[in-house]
């Protein structure tokens, strides 16, 4: 079976040969897997959540992996600062530099706004710059008509609405403490973003949705132990303008799933983020509170297709070892994969303290026994 069509079968709640493979990965992990594995094929494929690079085809190829990806530009006319603590800015205002294995964010042009008009004379990049697709109609047609993986699209700028302010434009501390004390300027944040997020989803799809089969979004809603916001404050503020950006990528380019990726304890919200159209849930950390995989799968397994899954605080991190690494992929598979609706991935970006011959056998051990019928 090609890997479109498998992952189309999982998407679709039905067994397909086997249970789709995808791979989140940090640049230096994934240097150490290709070293160990002695490619030097060229670096042709765009990848990356956090940020977007390039890897080896013939590393996907090796790791049985079942998605490519396409990812949006940033405007030729931006050209990057960088300041004397070695951050670079973004033409979204924010600035971030390399911080271990992440691109973390150290400046927040919205950090001193005190109020609404502020923030709506902030003035956002040019959406309909035609440069930020220079290059990528191409590509996506590519991989949709000479390959035969899934493809997955990612727009840059906003995903949602939470994590944007809080993380990227505002500061956590201070979103916050806006959503506790001055809500209407945390609306008016969020509307801000909601709104760009809308018109820079319309120019990508409008171009490209015809090639995509899966459009990546998410907003980080939840920590190891619980939410972020209470699933209240989720539903009163949070949800409707999900339901704003994520039903008009529906609109837009109906056959398009959507994958939606928040870590940590967001039990309390699944059916929320169903009923604002996600298909597709990731990274389903099972060590958070709450994220048991055979209570999800029991409980939401027919409304929605789970991604990842596979442990890294354990088994994937420097204390685990492989047999501990077969085992976590056997309960993943033996609680998710039984009649579709699973795509096994680690739980969010694999470590660089995950050895490669781990790693390696992740994929491995995942490509032999997530075979259908499940036997593990």
């Amino acid at each position: 079976m090609k890997p479109r069509d498998r992952v189309h079968a999982a998407l679709e709640h039905s067994e397909a040969d086997r249970v789709p493979l995808d791979l989140w990965i940090t640049p230096a992990a994934y240097e150490k897997v290709r070293s160990y594995l002695g490619i030097d094929a060229p670096e042709t494929q765009e990848w990356g959540i956090m940020s977007s690079w390039r890897i080896s085809e013939a590393l996907l190829n090796r790791l049985h992996v079942d998605f490519r990806r396409v990812y949006m530009r940033e405007a030729s006319s931006f050209k990057p600062k960088t300041y004397q603590d070695g951050s670079v800015d973004t033409e979204y205002g924010f600035r971030g530099k390399w911080i271990g294995p992440y691109w973390e964010i150290v400046h927040h042009p919205w950090a001193d706004f005190t109020e609404i008009e502020q923030v709506s004379q902030y003035e956002w990049p040019n959406v309909d710059d035609p440069s930020r697709m220079d290059g990528v109609v191409e590509w996506a047609r590519h991989l949709h008509e000479d390959g035969d993986c899934a493809v997955v699209g990612m727009v840059g700028g906003p995903w949602g609405v939470l994590e944007f302010c809080e993380h990227y434009m505002r500061g956590y501390e201070a979103f916050l403490l806006d959503l506790a004390t001055r809500r209407d300027l945390a609306e008016a944040m969020m509307d801000k973003c909601m709104e760009y997020a809308t018109d820079i989803n319309r120019v990508f799809l409008d171009q490209v949705g015809e090639y995509l089969d899966i459009v990546q979004v998410g907003d980080d809603l939840g920590h190891q132990q619980g939410m972020i916001v209470s699933p209240a404050m989720y539903r009163g503020l949070i949800k409707p303008r999900h339901k704003r950006i994520y039903g008009e990528i529906h609109e837009r380019a109906p056959h398009v799933k959507i994958l939606f990726h928040s870590c940590g304890a967001i039990e309390p919200v699944i059916n929320d983020l169903i009923e604002v159209g996600v298909d597709i849930l990731n990274p389903v950390q099972p060590l958070a509170k709450g994220m048991d995989s055979a209570t999800l799968k029991r409980k939401y397994g027919e409304k929605i297709c789970f991604h990842g899954g596979v442990d890294l605080q354990e088994a994937m991190s420097i204390g685990g070892t492989i047999a501990a690494v077969r085992k976590e992929i056997e309960t993943r598979l033996r609680a998710f994969a039984p009649g579709g609706g699973y795509i096994l991935a680690p739980a969010h970006n694999i470590q660089p303290d995950s050895t490669p011959e781990k790693i390696v056998d992740m994929y491995d051990y995942a490509f032999k026994k997530g075979r259908y019928p499940i036997r593990v």
